[in-house]
C-alpha cells in the first residue's frame, strides 16, 4: 500500500509539473506574454542600471564607460562574426562552383573517351574485309564466264535498276507536279490578292465619292442655311425698321393729337381769376400753356443730360479708379518682389556668417582637441569619495 501510494504520488507530481510545464510553455508562446516579459526585462535593466548611477563609488561623470566599452566590443564580435560569415558563405560558393567545374570536366573526359572507343570500334569494323566490298564491278565478259556463271542466289533482284529508275521517275514527276500545283496556287494567291487590292481599291473610291457627295450636300446645306439666315436677319431688320417708324409715327400723331385736340387745346387762360391774374382756381383747370409744356420738356431734356453726365462722370471715375487699383497692385508686387530678394539676398549672407562660424567652431575643436585640454586624466575620478581637506 505505501508502495503504490508513493507511486501514485510520484505519477500525479509528474501529471502536475507536465502541466505546468504546458501551461508555462503555452505562456511562453502568447504574444501578450512575450511582450510583458520584454518589458519587465526592460524595467529591470533601467533599474540596474539606475542603482549603477546612484551608486557614488561605481558612478562616472558625463557617461558610462563600461557600459560604451562594453557596447564597443558587442559591436566587434557582431562585426567579426558578419565577417566570419560572409567568409564562410564565399568559402562554401567557392567550393560549390570548384565541385561544379570538375564533374563537368569529369563528364567531358568521359564523353571524348567514349568518342574515341566508338572511333575505333568503327575504324576496325571499317578494316574488315566484309565491309570493303565493291558496290560495282566491271561489265561481264561472257566468253571468259563458265557455266558456274548462271548460277544466282535466291533472292537476288535483277529489275532493281530498272525498278529504281521507273522510280526515280516516278519522284521526278511527283515533284514536277508538285511544283506545278504549288506554282499554281501562288499564281491563285496572288490573283486573289489582286483581286481583293481591286476590290479594296474600288471600295476606297465609292466611299471618297460618297463623302465628297455628303460633303458637298453638307456645304451646300451651310450655304442655303446661310442665305436663309441672311435673308431672315434682312426680313427681320425691315421689320424692326417698319416698327420703329410706325412707333415713331404713332408717336408723332400723339404728340399732335396732344397738341392739336380741341379738347386739350381749349382756353386754358379760365383757370386764372378774372379779377387777380395772381390767384388760380383749380376746378377750372384746362392743361398748361405751350410755353409752359415746352419749358417742361425743356427740364425733362435738362435732367436727362444730366444724369448721362453724371452717368459718364461715374464711369470716368470707376476706370481711373480701376487705372489706379491696377497701379497699385502692380507696386505693391514690385516691393513684394524686392522684399524677397532682399530677404533671400539676408538669408544667403547668414548662411555664409554661420558657415564662417561653423568653420570657427570647428577650427576651435580641433585647436582643443591638439592641446588636449579637454582630456580627463585619472586622478580626477581617483578624488571622488575623498574629502577636501
Amino acid at each position: 500500500n505505501d508502495a503504490s501510494s508513493e507511486g501514485k504520488l510520484r505519477n500525479e507530481i509528474r501529471n502536475s509539473t507536465t502541466e505546468e510545464s504546458i501551461n508555462i510553455r503555452r505562456l511562453q508562446d502568447d504574444p501578450l506574454v512575450k511582450e510583458k516579459m520584454r518589458l519587465e526585462a526592460l524595467r529591470q535593466r533601467e533599474e540596474d542600471r539606475a542603482k549603477r548611477f546612484m551608486n557614488p563609488r561605481r558612478r562616472s561623470i558625463g557617461f558610462d564607460k563600461d557600459e560604451l566599452d562594453m557596447q564597443v566590443e558587442e559591436k566587434r564580435l557582431r562585426e567579426i562574426a558578419a565577417g566570419q560569415e560572409k567568409l564562410r558563405d564565399a568559402e562554401h560558393v567557392k567550393a560549390l562552383v570548384q565541385g561544379m567545374n570538375e564533374h563537368e570536366e569529369r563528364m567531358k573526359e568521359e564523353r571524348m573517351r567514349s568518342l574515341q572507343d566508338l572511333r575505333k570500334t568503327l575504324d576496325e569494323q571499317v578494316k574488315q574485309p566484309k565491309n570493303n566490298a565493291l558496290a560495282k564491278d566491271d561489265p561481264l565478259d561472257l566468253e571468259a564466264c563458265g557455266p558456274a556463271s548462271l548460277q544466282r542466289f535466291s533472292g537476288e533482284d535483277n529489275l532493281h535498276n530498272d525498278r529504281k529508275k521507273i522510280q526515280q521517275d516516278q519522284v521526278k514527276y511527283w515533284c514536277a507536279e508538285y511544283a506545278l500545283e504549288k506554282k499554281k496556287a501562288l499564281e491563285d494567291e496572288r490573283r486573289r490578292k489582286q483581286e481583293y487590292a481591286q476590290f479594296v481599291l474600288e471600295q476606297d473610291r465609292i466611299r471618297a465619292q460618297m463623302e465628297n457627295g455628303a460633303k458637298r450636300r453638307k456645304e451646300e446645306e451651310a450655304r442655303m442655311c446661310q442665305i436663309e439666315n441672311l435673308e431672315l436677319a434682312r426680313q427681320n431688320k425691315l421689320r424692326q425698321e417698319q416698327e420703329l417708324f410706325a412707333l415713331k409715327n404713332a408717336e408723332d400723331d400723339q404728340s399732335n393729337y396732344l397738341k392739336n385736340c380741341p379738347l386739350l387745346t381749349e382756353e386754358k387762360s379760365l383757370a386764372k381769376h378774372a379779377i387777380a391774374e395772381h390767384r388760380f382756381r383749380p376746378d377750372h383747370f384746362k392743361g398748361f400753356q405751350k410755353e409752359e409744356v415746352e419749358e417742361i420738356y425743356r427740364e425733362n431734356d435738362a435732367v436727362i443730360q444730366e444724369k448721362h453726365e453724371i452717368a459718364i462722370r461715374e464711369k470716368m471715375t470707376d476706370d481711373e479708379w480701376a487705372r489706379n487699383h491696377a497701379e497699385l497692385a502692380r507696386k505693391m508686387e514690385e516691393a513684394e518682389l524686392r522684399n524677397r530678394e532682399r530677404a533671400l539676398i539676408e538669408k544667403r549672407i547668414q548662411q555664409d556668417v554661420l558657415y564662417q562660424q561653423k568653420e570657427e567652431i570647428q577650427k576651435q575643436r580641433e585647436k582643443t582637441k591638439r592641446s588636449g585640454l579637454d582630456e580627463i586624466g585619472t586622478n580626477f575620478f581617483a578624488r571622488f569619495g575623498r574629502s577636501c581637506r
